[in-house]
């Protein structure tokens, strides 16, 4: 009833959003109530209770509620601006449960290569889940444009400079943060391999032709999503559409 009032104070109908939209509220939600608890002293024990830390036995629902407390709010910000991202680009050409299933499974596995990192201290925030999906997208349009203020920036390029700054962090002491986003990244290329197979042994002309086939077709997807990132769906033709849909279809 309190969340409703307080929902209602922001004109916020969550009948009207869709899943990941309202995984944002609940995030947002938990980052002020976080932010209150200082007020109170509480700080410690609110993050000790819902955090993943060596003590997952004692409290096992921390497998999956770690990934929605957030101390900072620059860290907030940009988890919400890789989840909108990441999930509307998937969901464009696969159905809305791919993106459910992709960030979900991140943050258990991301729990799970935390845990075996050997930390002793506490693990929060989503980026496991929001690098499953970044990864899984990565492999499924890595040309796709990307619109920076007045830039168009491949897709590749990005992901380049994650995985970089996650380079960094898995050589420095201390930083077994970046250990989630590596069991990210593992669910991120299991699921893509699960949806379209893993290379096979074949003769090298036919390998050579369904390389071609495969990268106009992939180059036909990225030109629709850059289209759709400049000018929104409704920009499509009639037959871009139906192409996505049965591209969807197909997967």
């Amino acid at each position: 009833m309190v969340l409703m009032n307080f929902l209602e104070k922001f004109n916020v109908d969550l009948n009207k959003l869709d899943f990941f939209q309202k995984i944002i509220v609940v995030n947002i939600i938990v980052f002020i109530v976080y932010r209150l608890t200082f007020m109170f002293s509480f700080q410690n024990d609110f993050i000790s209770y819902f955090s993943l830390e060596t003590d997952f036995l004692t409290k096992p629902w921390s497998i999956f509620t770690y990934a929605f407390i957030h101390e900072g709010l620059f860290e907030l910000i940009f988890m919400i601006i890789l989840l909108t991202f990441s999930t509307n680009s998937i969901a464009n050409l696969l159905e809305k449960k791919t993106t459910i299933n992709l960030f979900f499974l991140g943050i258990f596995f991301g729990g799970v290569a935390y845990l075996f990192s050997g930390s002793q201290g506490s693990l929060i925030g989503a980026s496991a889940g929001v690098s499953s999906l970044l990864f899984f997208l990565l492999l499924l349009s890595p040309n796709m444009g990307v619109r920076i203020f007045k830039f168009t920036i491949e897709f590749k390029y990005i992901m380049a400079f994650i995985l970089f700054t996650d380079f960094l962090k898995l050589i420095s002491p201390s930083q077994f943060g970046v250990y989630s986003h590596i069991g990210g990244y593992f669910v991120g290329t299991c699921y893509y391999y699960s949806l379209y197979g893993f290379p096979k042994n074949i003769k090298f002309k036919n390998q050579k032709i369904r390389k071609k086939n495969f990268k106009n077709k992939q180059n036909k997807i990225d030109m629709i999503l850059d289209k759709i990132s400049k000018s929104g769906y409704d920009s499509l033709s009639d037959e871009e559409k139906e192409y996505l849909f049965k591209q969807g279809r197909n997967k």
